[in-house]
């Protein structure tokens, strides 16, 4: 039979194996359990990601479309421009003032811009090309006056809502003006010109042209005798030019206007 001594060791013994296995025990479930975090979390974010990718490229219902920066009020959208004045003319006394003619005549214009430079250093920074009617009468002494003027067109570094312009040029001339002014001969007259004005932007890209403009009217010597005479004139205009198209976001009706004053100046 064991004595008492061994019967305890035994004891002892069986009991450190016990707290033993219990501790690798626990230590295995801790281990396991770890690994199995580790697995969830790697699963939860390989499927995630593909909805945070998808919600990125999503855009988000409340969000607002940028607004682009509105282009200066006197720039024009690609080369053609357009314009109407009316004129009115009175001859000078340089050298003589003979029927004291005076002209009131209506000028339509369509322009090509031939070179546009807003960054400019130089003084003008646009040059036009201008063809311009030439359709009236002669208030004093009678006489109808038709031709066609080409003009070259400088236009000045914009002043706030100002741009100052300066051109020159020649047209050609019918007229029934040289049977009551004896200054005229012939029906044939030509009309070398230049002057100075300033275009006014009410809106963007819209305008109100003040100019003034020295005329000289002869027929070249084709027909003698061929005095001439010189004038001086002022005219009063509008001038479109071409706009931008809005973006469709700042549309505010999804129907274009036929509201004839709207389509010549603008609905701002």
């Amino acid at each position: 039979m064991p004595d008492s001594p061994t019967i305890e060791r035994n004891s002892w013994a069986a009991r450190d194996g016990l707290w033993r296995g219990l501790f690798l025990f626990s230590v295995l479930l801790a281990g396991g359990g770890l690994l199995q975090g580790d697995g969830l979390r790697a699963q939860s974010l390989d499927a995630a990601s593909p909805r945070t990718a998808n919600a990125a490229n999503e855009p988000t219902p409340n969000a607002q479309p940028a607004l682009q920066t509105p282009a200066p009020f006197w720039t024009n959208r690609g080369r053609w421009t357009f314009g109407f004045q009316a004129g009115f003319a009175l001859e000078n006394a340089i050298p003589r003032n003979i029927s004291h003619i005076n002209l009131l005549v209506a000028q339509p214009q369509l322009g090509f811009i031939a070179w546009d430079s807003p960054g400019s250093r130089l003084p003008a920074r646009r040059f036009e090309v201008l063809s311009e009617g030439f359709l009236g009468n002669a208030v004093h002494p009678g006489g109808r006056v038709t031709g066609q003027t080409l003009l070259f067109r400088l236009d000045g570094k914009p002043r706030g809502s100002l741009v100052p312009f300066f051109d020159m040029g020649a047209g050609v001339l019918d007229t029934t003006l040289h049977s009551r002014a004896p200054e005229l001969s012939g029906r044939l007259q030509f009309t070398p010109q230049g002057g100075v004005g300033v275009q006014y932007f009410f809106n963007p890209q819209r305008a109100i042209v003040f100019e003034y403009r020295y005329m000289h009217m002869s027929n070249a010597s084709i027909e003698p005798p061929n005095h001439g005479f010189n004038s001086s004139m002022i005219t009063v205009g509008v001038r479109w030019l071409r706009r931008a198209p809005r973006p469709p976001a700042l549309n505010s009706s999804s129907h274009r206007s036929h509201n004839p004053f709207r389509l010549l100046f603008g609905a701002d």
